[in-house]
Formats: C-alpha cells, sequence, structure tokens
C-alpha cells in the first residue's frame, strides 16, 4: 500500500527532520536537542543491517547487493560505488518511514539522517526541517576521525595504493556534500554551514530558533 504525502505529512507531524552532509553536526544537534527537549532521537544509520533483514531482491537490490571487497570499494577502476550507495540510501527510506509512523506520536522525534530536500518538502513542514553542512576544510580534517569511519584509517594502509584511497576518498565526500548543498539551497529550505570555529552551543541555538523552541 502506497500513502500518499499528504497523508505522511498529517501522521509525521511530530517528526523534525535535521539532515545534511557529514561533519556538519546532524549526530551532535540530534543527540543534543531530543536530550534538552525530551524527545526520541532517530539515526537511520543505526538501521542500517535492519534495513537489510528486511529487504527484498525486487524492491531492494542496492541494499542486497554484493560487497567485492574494499580494493574494489576505495580503487577500482571505474567502479559504481557512488550511485551504488545512492540508490541504498533511496531504497531505505521506506523502512525509515515505516519506523517512524511505528514509534506512534506520543512523543517528538527528532530524526538524523539525510532525506532529499525536494521529497522532504512534501511530507514535512519546512519549520520542522532542517539541513547541516559543512565547509571542505573541515571535512578534509575531520571526516575520517568520526567514530563510525574512523576504521578508514586502518584499512587504507591494507590497500595497494593507501594515499591514493585516503584522497580519493576524502574527494569523493567533498564533493558529494557540495552536490547535497546546492540541490537544499535550491529547493529552498533552511540550512546552516559550519565553519571551523563554529560552536556547537551556536548551531544548536539556530537549530532551536528555527524549530520555534524558543
Amino acid at each position: 500500500m502506497k500513502f500518499s504525502d499528504r497523508v505522511l505529512k498529517q501522521y509525521l507531524e511530530h517528526v523534525y527532520w535535521i539532515c545534511g552532509g557529514p561533519c556538519g553536526g546532524k549526530s551532535t544537534m540530534t543527540t543534543a536537542i531530543a536530550a534538552k527537549w525530551n524527545m526520541i532521537p532517530y539515526s537511520s544509520d543505526d538501521h542500517t543491517f535492519e534495513y537489510q533483514k528486511k529487504a527484498n531482491p525486487q524492491d531492494h537490490p542496492a541494499i542486497l547487493r554484493h560487497f567485492v571487497d574494499w580494493e574494489w570499494y576505495f580503487l577500482g577502476r571505474g567502479n559504481d560505488r557512488g550511485q551504488w550507495l545512492n540508490n541504498a540510501f533511496d531504497e531505505s527510506v521506506e523502512f525509515i518511514l515505516l519506523d517512524l509512523l511505528q514509534m506512534g506520536k506520543e512523543k517528538p522525534i527528532v530524526v538524523d539522517t539525510f532525506m532529499d530536500p525536494e521529497f522532504l518538502k512534501t511530507i514535512a513542514d519546512h519549520r520542522r526541517i532542517v539541513y547541516l553542512f559543512a565547509e571542505d576544510d573541515v571535512i578534509r580534517s575531520q571526516y575520517l576521525t568520526r567514530e563510525h569511519v574512523s576504521g578508514m584509517e586502518q584499512l587504507f594502509p591494507t590497500l595497494s595504493d593507501p594515499q591514493r584511497a585516503r584522497n580519493e576518498t576524502l574527494d569523493t565526500v567533498a564533493k558529494g556534500s557540495n552536490h547535497s548543498f546546492l540541490k537544499v539551497k535550491q529547493q529552498g529550505v533552511q540550512y546552516f554551514v559550519r565553519e571551523a570555529s563554529t560552536t556547537k552551543e551556536e548551531v544548536l541555538s539556530c537549530i532551536e530558533k528555527h524549530f520555534q523552541f524558543t
């Protein structure tokens, strides 16, 4: 059964969306807001393996696609890693929405994820949407220090060209963030860009004002 965007918007009216690119502060802000305002946090990254268990080959080929090896993933010439990851996330959207619907409306929910801004505008009020991004320098200096990708630094030396793998990874992440940022600007939704000097308190205050919590 397919739900219309109008129905989804009605049933998800208690959900606040913190989306964006790497190193923008999505996870940090989701955790802070949930704790401060007594909300339920939901991070799509925490449910990746659950989505895989629910997926089927017909509807979710990217989620269930066979992983070759790390050499191919980082250094395979002409591989379609980027498109594969984008497709897998697109396929996971229905699982995210189903999870949120099943969580009920007893308490507001704050979501840490990335959602296409054009689609998100159809199911959520603009006052409940914010995108967080980081400048390229911040991404390049901090991306590989984040907990869920920190293992890459130990993985790179096992590859045939460690330095190229590292450089191309950071180039790809920064390029992808800039592409997403452009889409967000085109859709006219609220966003904030984190600089090296930006504090957590500053970002939190901006989000709270946008969400009309203060």
